[in-house]
């Protein structure tokens, strides 16, 4: 009641006062607009009645001044002196001397010496000043210029008082206030009945607020009038009405929901009995990157405990494993899913274990996102599998090279062998010794070609680094088979960039890696074609070989040579850069694979594109500047 009550009087209070402001800012108003006005009304009729005087006194003035009758100007000024408010009238000749003075006789004859004399004398036309008299007193001054037939002879000064202006103005304003003061004290009856009248009703309602809020839902109230209370207190019964229907309803959807939150807790535990058993390490996240959960997989990988790490940064909890964090971190920022990034997991007790991670969105209702969540396998047995598949296919590699190596060796031997079972039984023969003579040592530096090309395979890089301008590399490639190109009707077509810059490389090297891939783009066009030639700055990989990957670091440069010929089957993409992997007749296989090694060595990286019987595009991506060589090649044979 009592809370009520200072409720109802508060309004009340609130009222009366947002009442008497609104008043006093309204009256304040209107005094401001009317004694703005009323200045303006009194002191332009004030100045309008000086420019008339002035202009009377001007007219007057203007014979006796050119008679030189001082007598009729001294009368002239002393009758309108004699006017309301008029403190002093002057007329002054054309130099600018008093001619008639209505205040001061004594200054006939002589020059004023004040500023606003001065200015009164120089204006050419009517001119409006303010000033004060010798006794402090305010005044307008009125200068109005005599004019005869375009000549100045002299100057009319009426000066007009201020007092009786302001007086005006000030009587004006007290009343204002009087007024104000009375609107203000009948405003505040007024508004004081009206709230009183208003806040008894919004008593009422207080109090049976208060009710309700206690539980006591079958409270009403009588309206007693018909307005806008009335119409409250009618509103409030039927709120009362529909609380305690509503209370109803809330108890029976509380008992249905007591019901429903025990099946979640129980499908919670079942959830949670899931995410313990499975073997795969699981770690979410929110929205700030922090951990919320870790289950019994992932404690086991990490060495961390849920309790410890939950509300911690995920950067800061696998600090020792940066992988794992900027995978989750990229998650959030991308919103995009990822999977199966490989990395190394460093356990809580420094062991090293190789991961695959996969990171997801992690998605509320309604698609709302609560953050990230990520799957941690460990894929130790998969990498020892995949380390014993790997040896094997080296094993596999090593057979392939031996049988390539057998077969290009097999026939210089059988012809050596042929020889040197005839050469007993045939030396006297000079025909005999002649073919001997030229085929042995043939067929010996066929053997010794190829074992020189296996070695520079294997051997130590021998680079010579110097900066070298790709467009005249390519260039010297060209005319190495410009005349074979022109006989075959090939045609070159060159596709330079101009800000293209020079590159940090072995120029021998690199001039052999191009003779390789040119020699082979023309032996793809028997029968004629184009061969582009390109270089200029890289934008992206826009084909890489299934496995391979480009080399990174730094701007890189791009040099492409392709042709319109027969293309390189699917079958023997995967074979291209093999040693003694050729599809050409007589070829030894061993071109691109040095080629490949050419390019490796300068920190590059090589690829192609082909299609059979569409042509194919070698592409070459080279660093600016590579790290040092870790491998050898300076010439190689042709391979398609």
């Amino acid at each position: 009641m009592k809370l009520a009550t200072l409720a109802g009087r508060s309004l009340q209070s609130k009222l009366l006062w947002g009442t008497v402001l609104v008043i006093c800012l309204l009256m304040a108003a209107v005094m401001a607009v009317v004694e703005h006005r009323q200045h303006t009304a009194v002191v332009d009729e004030a100045q309008r009645r000086g420019e008339v005087l002035a202009r009377d006194l001007a007219a007057i003035s203007q014979s006796p001044l050119l008679l030189y009758n001082f007598t009729a100007l001294e009368q002239n000024v002393a009758q309108l002196a004699a006017e309301e408010d008029v403190q002093y009238a002057i007329v002054l000749d054309g130099e600018g001397r008093v001619a008639a003075h209505s205040a001061r006789l004594e200054r006939v004859g002589s020059v004023l010496p004040g500023e606003v004399d001065r200015r009164a004398v120089a204006a050419g036309q009517p001119l409006l000043q303010e000033t004060t008299t010798r006794s402090g007193q305010a005044v307008y001054d009125f200068a109005e210029p005599i004019v005869v037939q375009g000549q100045r002879w002299g100057t009319v000064r009426v000066g007009l008082s201020k007092q009786r202006m302001e007086a005006l103005i000030r009587r004006t304003r007290w009343e204002l206030a009087g007024l104000t003061a009375v609107t203000l004290l009948l405003g505040g009856l007024a508004a004081a009945l009206v709230a009183r009248r208003i806040s008894r009703p919004v008593q009422a309602l207080a109090e049976a607020a208060a009710a309700i809020s206690r539980g006591e839902l079958d409270l009403r109230i009588e309206p007693a009038t018909d307005d806008e209370i009335g119409r409250l207190a009618a509103a409030f019964n039927h709120m009362a009405a529909q609380l305690r229907q509503q209370r109803t309803a809330l108890e029976g959807a509380n008992t249905e929901l007591r019901q429903r939150l025990e099946e979640l807790a129980d499908l919670k535990s079942y959830t949670d009995n899931i995410l313990a058993s499975l073997t795969t390490g699981i770690v979410t996240v929110d929205l700030d990157g922090r951990v919320v959960t870790l289950n019994s997989a992932a404690e086991m990988l990490t060495g961390f405990f849920a309790g410890e790490v939950a509300g911690r940064y995920c950067t800061e909890v696998f600090v020792e494993t940066p992988e794992l964090g900027e995978i989750l971190m990229e998650t959030i920022a991308s919103r995009a899913a990822s999977a199966g990034l490989p990395a190394t997991l460093r356990r809580r007790n420094g062991r090293t274990l190789p991961v695959e991670i996969s990171a997801a969105p992690l998605k509320g209702g309604e698609g709302k996102d609560l953050g990230v969540i990520a799957a941690i396998r460990d894929v130790s047995v998969v990498r020892e599998l995949e380390h014993r598949l790997r040896r094997s296919d080296r094993l596999a590699a090593l057979g392939s090279l031996a049988a390539g190596l057998a077969h290009e060796i097999k026939n210089p031997l059988t012809s050596l062998l042929t020889f040197s079972r005839h050469l007993t039984r045939r030396f006297d023969d000079e025909q005999f010794r002649a073919k001997f003579q030229a085929v042995v040592p043939r067929e010996l530096e066929r053997i010794n070609g190829i074992v020189e090309r296996l070695l520079e395979l294997a051997r130590p890089a021998r680079l010579s680094f110097s900066p070298v301008r790709l467009p005249a590399l390519i260039e010297r490639t060209i005319e190495l088979y410009a005349h074979e190109m022109e006989t075959a009707s090939v045609r070159v077509v060159r596709e330079y960039a101009r800000d293209l810059a020079p590159v940090w490389a072995d120029p021998d090297a690199l001039y052999q890696a191009l003779v390789n891939l040119a020699r082979n783009a023309l032996d793809a066009m028997p029968a004629g074609g184009r061969l582009t030639v390109r270089a200029g700055w890289t934008d992206g990989p826009d084909f890489v070989l299934p496995g391979r990957h480009r080399a990174g670091g730094g701007r890189r440069v791009r040099i492409e040579i392709e042709d319109t010929g027969i293309g390189i089957r699917a079958d023997d993409a995967d074979r291209v850069f093999n040693p003694f992997f050729s599809t050409k007749d007589g070829g030894t296989g061993l071109g691109l694979a040095l080629t490949h090694k050419i390019v490796e060595d300068h920190g590059g990286s090589i690829d192609f594109r082909s299609a059979s019987g569409g042509g194919t595009t070698f592409r070459i991506e080279l660093p600016l500047f590579p790290d040092p060589p870790t491998g050898a090649g300076t010439h190689g044979d042709d391979v398609r």
